[in-house]
């Protein structure tokens, strides 16, 4: 990937500024990478939307959220933080972890070289992290293709609509049917070294058919 850092800020603008305009160029990368890869992507036209861009896709709309990374080590996953001088620090934070009530992919974007990462907002929802190590995204890095490689046994509607809403049986069908055979757990482990309690075997078996999905693409 290539290397934008020393040219970064060359403008000299004050860092408060810049760290704004760093949103808006996170936003346009990832908006061209998606016409790359061959998808329209509609960018929102009201500031505080819940979510920042709509994937068109065979048929389905992908509601997207982005979040860009200065240093490409850390990904933001939350919505309705305070920013700006302007507010006040004494107000509660309205802070909270992406929900896919609101957006169905969370794409991060490093501004310093345009690489992203493809993430469900379901998987981000259920680590319940307000920020989210690149190391242990490699499985969402560069998966532009996931909305065109993906198991025969589910469509794309699936992608869309998730799996968070599904009974406990379908969802073990879902699971047999990609080839899961671990015996569910009440944990999960992400590298490299975090580990989150669960308190539903229903979440378990929505973070594994999630990473049952993105290995599919990698093994085509």
């Amino acid at each position: 990937m290539p290397d934008w850092r020393a040219t970064r800020n060359l403008a000299g603008l004050d860092q408060g500024n810049f760290r704004s305009i760093l949103g808006y160029a996170g936003e346009s990368l990832v908006i061209g990478r998606a016409l790359v890869a061959g998808y329209n992507l509609f960018f929102k036209a009201w500031r505080d939307s819940k979510y920042d861009a709509v994937l068109d896709h065979g048929g389905q709309l992908f509601r997207i959220e982005i979040k860009q990374s200065g240093d490409g080590k850390q990904i933001s996953c939350t919505s309705g933080g305070r920013s700006g001088q302007q507010i006040s620090r004494e107000t509660a934070s309205r802070e909270v972890v992406l929900s896919p009530d609101d957006s169905e992919f969370l794409i991060g974007v490093h501004s310093m070289s345009g690489k992203c990462w493809i993430i469900p907002t379901e998987v981000v929802w259920l680590r319940k992290q307000a920020s989210i190590s690149t190391g242990s995204l490699d499985l969402y890095l560069e998966r532009w293709d996931i909305f065109t490689s993906f198991p025969a046994s589910l469509s794309l509607e699936d992608l869309r609509v998730g799996f968070r809403k599904r009974d406990l049986e379908t969802l073990m069908k879902i699971s047999q049917d990609l080839g899961l055979d671990e015996e569910p757990q009440l944990y999960i482990n992400f590298p490299p070294r975090t580990r989150r309690v669960l308190h539903r075997r229903e979440d378990w078996y929505v973070l594994k058919i999630w990473e049952k999905i993105f290995q599919y693409g990698q093994t085509q």
